[in-house]
């Protein structure tokens, strides 16, 4: 018998077997395949970043198993405080910690229930993190860098099942910068030294097991951060003009993060404070809302904000300081600063005629002290407003749906100021800065705004206010509900605003007028401005 076929076969039967287990061997080094070894694969997904919450003392909350779940919730923080400014007017200051409600951080190898526990501020895409990875005893055992928005195609760890190991993520929200790790060979040495960017940092234990496990972690954030809006009230006139050097204190200039414990230290006091920039004001603007500012700081209660001189409505203040101001690290503020100027009427004169529709010799109008006024056709009222030096402003609390206003035979605008969005005689004319439209979307809430004849004000929370400053500037607001606050109007379609040609020293005519067109009314108050010390 002639042996030598079969042991050619004998040969390359066992080189297929060492082929085929060499294989399985390269799947599971790559960190797909695990099942016939004890390693396992440990994949990466970040939910993104949440606002560290205030009653928590420790930096992060910590999760030993894959099923624990833990939340809080904490209500905003609110300090409110009035600080009267040189020459007259005052600063009504509300600083509101706007930090998200705080989320658990999971680590479980359900990506299911992972996306259910975790609903929290994405980070910008690309932003770079780091993952670190720790044994049971402390030892360092790997490190791999991310990019935001790229873990799903991202390689996993490769690490061994039946482990626990404790995971460390953090970044400084920067899409090129990611600072090195110090003395990072045990969890006990390890540090984050001199970072001064925008910290954030997540920590948790996982016991993996056999297969593909998910960790879910979110970031949370170490620093504080402070968006300042400064914002001039409807009762005043004009606008911002200038800002002078605005600087926060107190804040040190970088901070150094232990891993064991997750304790701050920071290093040297900035003395300079950090500088909150704001955007250009071009030809001026009534409300600006700063860039986010940093401060590297731990809790205090006599945080400042130094605004070295600013300029609202022609005035020149200097020196305003908005002291005791309450910061938490990691914790995300708004401080509005709304200017006011305090007056006093000099005289007012009230407005309440209300005309229902008629028709007459085949045409739509309106009855006005017995005589016919079709629609198209212009009804007035005249009064004499004494001099007064801030100006005049007419609030206004029911309105269908157009009007106009003379001051000393000169008109508030070009055309009339249509609120309707389907008007006979006009077309709509006037909206809301940010775009919104009555009978049309409210871009703040998505909500649909209603025709402005659907809504009230009150002698408090007017409709529509118009103000009229002492060089004769005019600036309108209006309710997207009715009593709610004023938001600034624009007009729109061919219309803009005349300058009044407004007397401090001598009597002013203020003629109203409206167009008919059906239903007619109009009530407020109109009253010349005199400008007071604030109380």
């Amino acid at each position: 018998m002639n042996l030598i076929p079969h042991r050619r076969l004998t040969n390359l039967f066992m080189l297929g077997c060492s082929a085929f287990a060499l294989s399985l061997y390269s799947c599971n080094k790559s960190g797909e395949n695990t099942a016939l070894t004890g390693e396992t694969v440990v994949k990466i997904n970040l939910s993104g970043v949440e606002a560290y919450n205030e009653t928590d003392n420790n930096a992060v909350q910590k999760q030993a198993s894959a099923n624990a779940s833990h939340s809080s919730s904490n209500a905003p923080d609110v300090q409110e405080m009035t600080i009267p400014l040189e020459n007259g007017g005052s600063v009504d200051v509300v600083l509101t910690n706007s930090s998200a409600v705080t989320k658990s951080l999971v680590a479980s190898s359900n990506p299911k229930l992972a996306a259910v526990q975790t609903q929290e501020k994405p980070l910008d895409k690309n932003v770079k993190y780091k993952v670190v990875v720790y044994d049971s005893q402390g030892a360092y055992v790997t490190a791999k860098d991310y990019s935001y928005g790229e873990e799903a195609t991202a390689a996993g760890i490769v690490l061994d099942a039946g482990k626990s190991y404790t995971f460390i993520a953090y970044s400084i929200n920067s899409t090129t910068a990611l600072p090195d790790i110090n003395n990072q060979n045990t969890l006990s040495t390890a540090s984050l030294n001199n970072i001064s960017g925008d910290l954030m940092y997540y920590t948790g234990t996982l016991t993996l097991k056999n297969g593909v496990n998910n960790l879910n972690a979110v970031l949370k954030h170490r620093f504080s951060q402070i968006t300042t809006t400064l914002s001039m009230d409807p009762s005043m006139t004009g606008a911002i003009t200038q800002i002078g050097t605005a600087v926060l204190k107190p804040s040190h200039s970088s901070a150094n993060l232990k891993f064991s414990d997750e304790t701050l230290t920071y290093n040297g006091l900035n003395n300079a404070g950090v500088t909150t920039q704001f955007p250009a004001l071009g030809n001026g603007l009534r409300t600006i809302i700063s860039n986010p500012s940093l401060l590297i700081h731990p809790t205090t209660s006599n945080g400042t904000l130094m605004l070295g001189s600013l300029t609202l409505d022609g005035e020149t203040k200097t020196n305003i300081t908005i002291p005791n101001v309450k910061i938490n690290p990691g914790q995300k503020y708004d401080l509005k600063l709304n200017f006011r100027t305090c007056t006093q009427d000099v005289t007012s004169n009230g407005l309440n005629w209300s005309y229902p529709a008629t028709t007459s010799g085949g045409k739509t109008g309106i009855m006005k002290d017995g005589k016919f006024y079709a629609n198209g056709t212009a009804i007035d009222r005249s009064f004499t407003a004494p001099a007064a030096d801030y100006g005049f402003v007419f609030d206004i609390t029911e309105l269908d749906n157009a009007f106009n206003l003379e001051v000393n035979g000169v008109k508030l605008a070009k055309q009339e100021i249509q609120f309707q969005s389907n008007a006979v005689a006009s077309t709509q004319n006037i909206q809301f800065f940010d775009g919104s439209k009555y009978a049309g979307n409210n871009i703040e809430t998505g909500k649909r705004i209603d025709e402005v004849y659907n809504m009230k004000g009150t002698s408090t929370n007017p409709l529509v206010k118009v103000v009229i400053s002492r060089t004769g500037q005019v600036t309108m607001f209006g309710s997207k509900t009715s009593g709610g606050p004023l938001y600034e109007l624009k007009l729109v379609n061919g219309n803009s605003f005349n300058t009044f040609p407004w007397s401090a020293t001598q009597s002013n005519t203020v003629k109203v007028t409206q167009l008919v067109d059906g239903r007619t009314i109009i009530k407020g108050i109109g009253a010349g401005k005199k400008k007071i010390p604030c109380q």
